[in-house]
């Protein structure tokens, strides 16, 4: 009896007794926050609030935060702000980031910076991407300048954290830094920031990125001169890419071509997309 209470205490000490929460939504973008509200109504998730379902509070919340015409509801930011805070009390940490936006705005509730600085980075800390990006904006200088201080190291580690998540304008930012925005210019490690925004799992701007990629491959920047790459990247930037790929096709032969041609359109199919019609223009 003495050996399992024994080996109980030490296996406690060794395991830490912090609640078990969870990212509900953790696309940055809205997508899969959204797909949620399509897949039930308002009535469904009224219910599931009165049973204490976290995940209902914090949808409900959110609905209550901005409002909803389509489910007939109204802007209301103190019934946003008590369910958030119920969904945050029951370890739902998408909910730390809309909180610190009500207390740096003061909706429904008093502007409060140090609950701002709370509440973002415990957020950010339990893997909510948006947090995490935000931090790095934060201590970029480029949002909450009253709640953080700058410093671009702390940046760069939030924009990691967020980018490795997959978050594309994380990737993206990392990849001006190192470009020399803050810190020394490193083509290398700006390159594989660009090409992890390139194919970042979330995000709305994978065409603009494919047009710096591109450029990175046209010149050489950070990994070798790659004219395939390149043609194949303008090409699925669409109609901004056209003339990059023009330019690049005026160096390369037409077996180059061809096999750029392929990759783009391998691309297209997997990812069912098409790219300015699925016309791509092969050189003269």
């Amino acid at each position: 009896m003495f050996k399992k209470h024994f080996f109980f205490l030490v296996f406690l000490l060794f395991v830490p007794l912090t609640a078990v929460g969870e990212v509900l939504f953790p696309d940055p973008t809205g997508d899969s926050l959204n797909a949620a509200y399509s897949k039930t109504s308002r009535v469904e998730l009224e219910n599931q609030v009165e049973e204490g379902v976290p995940s209902a509070e914090y949808m409900m919340g959110m609905i209550y935060l901005s409002g909803d015409a389509a489910w007939g509801v109204q802007s209301d930011y103190k019934k946003a702000f008590s369910l958030l805070h119920r969904a945050w009390c029951d370890d739902v940490f998408d909910a730390g980031y809309a909180l610190s936006t009500m207390y740096y705005k003061g909706l429904g509730v008093d502007k409060d910076l140090a609950k701002v600085r709370d509440f973002v980075l415990k957020s950010g800390e339990n893997g909510y991407i948006k947090s995490q990006r935000t931090l790095g904006l934060a201590y970029k200088g480029d949002v909450l300048q009253s709640v953080f201080d700058k410093d671009i190291e702390k940046s760069i580690f939030w924009f990691e954290k967020a980018a490795v998540n997959g978050d594309q304008l994380s990737a993206a930012n990392l990849s001006m830094i190192y470009g020399g925005d803050g810190v020394p210019r490193d083509e290398k490690k700006s390159f594989e920031w660009k090409k992890r925004a390139a194919t970042a799992k979330y995000g709305n701007s994978q065409f603009v990125q494919f047009l710096k990629l591109a450029e990175f491959y046209e010149k050489g920047v950070g990994t070798d001169k790659d004219l395939v790459q390149a043609y194949k990247y303008y090409g699925l930037s669409g109609s901004a890419g056209v003339e990059g790929k023009q330019r690049v096709a005026k160096e390369m032969n037409q077996e180059q071509i061809d096999e750029a041609i392929r990759q783009s359109q391998e691309w297209q199919k997997e990812n069912n997309v098409q790219v300015g019609g699925g016309f791509i223009r092969r050189a003269n």
